[in-house]
């Protein structure tokens, strides 16, 4: 009965070509398009700019690819539900991002320190759009959800990073209050749905 199941490692494989293409999409759709939205608030004009926390904001990067380096290491069900959760979140993100385009305005940074300069570098390559749901926030909000669902030891300090990681959305001006709000939700809706198809998917397994 097993013998037309797809091995494990190709459906990683599969997974990882899929995630590779999504995360290629972000590109495509990180452009101006009218109507333009803003969402800023007189809370994230209170805010302050600390280009220190581009370095948080930037180790984002890091902890995806340490995330599925470990999710890679896991049985084959832990890492479908965790690439189907990161694929959902930024399909529902890109959803938003082509009908409700928003645009963060930014600070002109006139200091000259290392922080500074790099987060100037990330304004130049990183354009103003794409802001409506956060996807540094749900991209770091589903990192610590999988980590606790491998139950690591090391999950309390994926917490903390993530924090961090979040807090740094606001703290370098790439981000409003509300991006943020909206990145916890899309990441709790497709942390649910991942885990709950993989239930029922695994029960249909059991009863074939």
């Amino acid at each position: 009965m097993n013998r037309h199941r797809i091995p494990g490692w190709l459906v990683k494989f599969i997974w990882l070509v899929v995630l590779s293409l999504l995360a290629f999409d972000y590109f495509a759709l990180n452009s101006y398009r009218e109507p333009i939205h803003s969402l800023e608030t007189t809370v994230d004009d209170r805010i302050p700019l600390l280009p220190v926390f581009v370095f948080p904001y930037l180790s984002l990067y890091a902890l995806l690819a340490l995330s599925l380096w470990r999710f890679l290491k896991s049985e084959t069900r832990i890492f479908s539900i965790a690439a189907l959760a990161i694929s959902l979140d930024l399909v529902l993100s890109y959803l938003v991002f082509l009908f409700y385009q928003t645009q963060v305005e930014r600070p002109v940074i006139v200091e000259t320190d290392v922080s500074s300069d790099i987060l100037r570098a990330v304004y130049s390559f990183d354009k103003p759009f794409n802001a409506f749901p956060s996807l540094h926030t749900s991209l770091s909000m589903l990192s610590v959800l999988l980590w606790s669902k491998v139950g690591s030891r090391i999950q309390p300090i994926i917490a903390v990073w993530a924090v961090l990681i979040i807090a740094s959305t606001v703290l370098t001006k790439q981000h409003y209050i509300a991006d943020i709000g909206a990145g916890i939700a899309a990441s709790l809706v497709s942390y649910y749905i991942a885990v709950k198809f993989s239930s029922f998917t695994a029960s249909k397994t059991k009863d074939a």
